[in-house]
C-alpha cells in the first residue's frame, strides 16, 4: 500500500516537473504503473485487515432453530383444523334424537283445567303431536295436525306424528320461542295462525 502511495506521488510530482526526472526515471516509473496489481491478493490482505471474521453458527443452534419452525407450523395446523370442525359443527343441522327412557317422561296431554308450575318440562322419546297439544294447552290454544300422513326419514316408511322427541321445554319462554327451537328439528314445521298451534 505504501509502494503504491509512494508511486502515485512520484507519479503526480513527475507531471507537475518533468525536468527533475530522467528519462530513465520516467520509464521506470511507467513500467511500474503499468503492471496490473494482483487483486486477489489485494482483497485478501484487504479483509484481513478490515472485515472481522464471522464465527461459524453452532450446529445446536441451527437444530433448535428448525424445531421452532416445525413447532410453529404444527400449531397452525391445529388451529385450521380446530376452526374447520368448529364450523362444520355449527352447520350441521338438529335433528330428533332417540334416547332412552329416562325418570322423567311427559306423554299424555294435560287436561285443560289443570294449573302447570313455570319451570322446565323434559319430553323424553314422546311423539311430536303429544309435545305440541301440552305446549297448545299451556297457551290456551287449538291444536291442528295436518302432517299425520306425510311420510318423512330415509325409508319414508315413517309418519312425521310417529317421530319421538327428547325436547326440553321451558315454560318461561315465550310460545314463539319454543316454537323456533323445535322448528330446528328435521321434519317439523310449526306456527301460530288464528288462535291455533299448527304442525306442518
Amino acid at each position: 500500500m505504501k509502494k503504491n502511495y509512494h508511486n502515485k506521488q512520484l507519479c503526480r510530482d513527475m507531471q507537475e516537473e518533468p525536468d527533475k526526472y530522467s528519462d530513465q526515471e520516467i520509464e521506470e516509473m511507467i513500467d511500474d504503473l503499468d503492471q496490473m496489481p494482483d487483486v486477489d491478493e489485494a482483497w485478501q490482505q484487504f479483509t484481513r485487515q478490515h472485515i472481522p471474521s464471522e464465527r461459524p453458527i453452532h450446529t445446536w443452534r441451527k437444530i433448535a432453530a428448525i424445531l421452532i419452525g416445525i413447532l410453529t407450523l404444527s400449531g397452525i395446523a391445529i388451529a385450521a383444523v380446530q376452526m374447520m370442525r368448529q364450523s362444520q359443527h355449527e352447520e350441521q343441522p338438529v335433528t330428533a334424537v332417540e334416547k332412552p327412557q329416562s325418570a322423567i317422561i311427559v306423554s299424555q296431554t294435560l287436561p285443560a283445567d289443570t294449573i302447570v308450575k313455570s319451570g322446565p318440562v323434559v319430553f323424553d322419546n314422546v311423539p311430536l303431536d303429544s309435545i305440541a297439544k301440552d305446549i297448545a294447552t299451556y297457551h290456551h290454544l287449538d291444536v291442528d295436525l295436518q302432517n299425520e300422513r306425510q311420510r318423512v326419514g330415509a325409508s319414508a316408511g315413517m309418519h312425521a306424528s310417529q317421530l319421538r322427541f327428547y325436547f326440553v321445554w321451558n315454560q318461561e319462554e315465550s310460545l314463539q320461542e319454543v316454537i323456533e327451537k323445535l322448528n330446528m328439528f328435521e321434519h317439523v314445521n310449526m306456527v301460530v295462525e288464528n288462535g291455533k298451534l299448527i304442525v306442518r
